[in-house]
């Protein structure tokens, strides 16, 4: 169990960190075409799961993060949940929680999805984040029993 979970760790951080370079190489290709070049493969990797959308995005070195503030959220909740797994639960404690968690975890982000949809009011990126963030850290508590 913990040589997956070692696996699991490693390869998700190179993911998150994906998020980073992308505009990382975006900044340096302004003068190197090669770097411009691998930020929008970067760019691309990440496009199939996030719309990307600069109005809705952080922005670093001068350029927005390659998903947008909720996905970042959904991401970096994932990364500290796994990160403290182990310190919080047995890795081969394959009980799965009460997927009430999860849906508890989800009403903040529908609700602020949903009353921008319609028209309530724009939420702002911050709460987009925070919302993503409580998502992907109860999300993983509820899935990975069946990851580890």
């Amino acid at each position: 169990m913990k040589k997956y979970y070692l696996i699991i760790i490693v390869s998700f951080f190179i993911f998150y960190l994906g998020i980073f370079l992308a505009p990382y190489f975006a900044h340096l290709g302004e003068g190197s075409n090669f770097w411009k070049f691998i930020s929008i493969c970067l760019y691309a990797v990440y496009s199939p799961i996030c719309h990307q959308m600069p109005q809705r995005s952080f922005f670093i070195f001068g350029h927005k993060m390659a998903v947008c503030a909720r996905c970042f959220g959904i991401y970096t909740g994932v990364l500290i949940g796994i990160i403290i797994y182990p310190f919080l639960k047995k890795l081969d404690d394959f009980k799965v929680p009460n997927k009430l968690y999860l849906i508890i975890a989800l009403i903040p982000m529908a609700v602020d999805g949903t009353t921008q949809l319609i028209g309530l009011r724009e939420s702002f990126n911050e709460l987009r984040f925070i919302t993503g963030f409580i998502a992907g850290f109860v999300g993983i508590f509820l899935y990975s029993s069946n990851i580890f």
